[in-house]
């Protein structure tokens, strides 16, 4: 009998997603509970009796085939129909795999994964995300390496300062493999469902979830999101700004990103490591290579850009605008919508973006288990 065969396949499953540069949520030495019962609300038994042969890196179905024990084509038709479920990951029908990432936010951004995990999913979410402060490792590696970073808007950018297309939203856009698809935010929905959502009624949960290049494609192969031409992508990414959310992508500058989050302060598993979280995690964003300041000659001191910053940056003094560079995180949010154009971001190299996803994902990797 196989080590694969004579283990619990939940027990295999959750072995497996520890090779994820994050691990899994642990708490005083040991596997969340509540995260074993998110997995087990996940898979069903027959579901994890296959996906314990996956691992966080893809594998081609003949291999997968072959570990099975079973015909290729049996072992396709099966691997595809869980990807349907979004119970795990493809690149293109022809590899799959498990991704801690992809399982805490699909079953909030596709129908066919929210019926497995609705309001119970989100309630185990919490418990070992917030409670049991897995959001740091989430957002972190033990040494402080941010998996996600800010990405500013060009209008919130001083015309003097330099410009690359890695750190600006349009020009990702413009760059990024395509297609561009637009989803739910899971971060809001599961607010939502809980009731326990903030911005209610001032930020959208629909429609407002960039997936890009082959995650762009899992959800448009599967009948889920909308694709985006470039202009359209733009035009929504405006929206966005002006209502005050923040952007954020992997912390590196490939164009191979597979996400541009619209984030709130209030619901975002990255920014409420600053805005919400009592256990502040300063490193839960990279910050982008901007600061925000002031021409005081033009501030006219409306208290504008103070209201709109999450990072608590903006304040009045003597009835001026005032940014703390420490505390500002160079989202532009503030800028956007300033009255006189008195406050915009300027050039400040404060972030060594990572040449690739792979070279990320392995800092982290090692970082947590040094």
């Amino acid at each position: 009998m196989s080590n694969s065969q004579s283990k619990d396949p939940y027990e295999k499953i959750i072995e497996n997603m520890r090779e994820y540069p994050q691990d899994i949520p642990i708490t005083d030495g040991k596997m969340s509970k509540a995260f074993r019962e998110f997995i087990e609300l996940l898979f069903t038994p027959e579901e994890a009796e296959i996906a314990q042969y996956l691992k966080v890196k893809p594998q081609p179905v003949r291999i997968l085939a072959k570990k099975m024990g079973k015909e290729k084509e049996e072992v396709e038709k099966i691997l595809e129909h869980m990807a349907d479920k979004g119970i795990i990951q493809d690149i293109g029908g022809y590899s799959y795999f498990l991704t801690i990432a992809h399982l805490f936010n699909v079953g909030y951004k596709y129908s066919k994964a929210l019926e497995r995990l609705g309001e119970k999913g989100a309630e185990l979410y919490n418990k070992f995300f917030i409670d049991e402060k897995f959001y740091k490792r989430y957002e972190t590696s033990d040494k402080g390496t941010s998996l996600m970073r800010v990405v500013p808007v060009e209008q919130s950018i001083n015309y003097e300062s330099e410009i690359l297309n890695v750190e600006e939203v349009h020009r990702i856009l413009e760059d990024c493999q395509k297609p561009i698809v637009i989803t739910d935010c899971p971060c809001r929905k599961r607010k939502e469902i809980l009731g326990e959502r903030e911005c209610k009624g001032k930020y959208p949960v629909e429609d407002s979830c960039f997936q890009l290049g082959f995650f762009g494609s899992y959800f448009i192969r599967r009948g889920e999101g909308r694709e985006l031409s470039i202009e359209e992508a733009k035009d929504l990414v405006d929206e966005f700004a002006k209502a005050g959310l923040i952007f954020t992508t992997e912390n590196h500058e490939n164009i191979n990103h597979q996400v541009l989050c619209c984030c709130c302060d209030c619901c975002c598993a990255f920014v409420r490591g600053m805005t919400r979280f009592e256990d502040k995690n300063e490193n839960c964003l990279a910050k982008s290579n901007y600061v925000s300041k002031v021409d005081k000659s033009l501030c006219k001191g409306c208290g504008l850009c103070g209201e709109r910053c999450p990072f608590n940056a903006v304040t009045l003094i003597d009835e001026k605008a005032d940014v703390n560079p420490d505390k500002c995180y160079g989202c532009g949010v503030c800028a956007v919508t300033c009255p006189t154009k008195s406050i915009t971001l300027h050039r400040e190299e404060r972030n060594k973006l990572f040449k690739n996803p792979a070279i990320l994902q392995n800092t982290i990797y090692k970082e947590n288990r040094e």
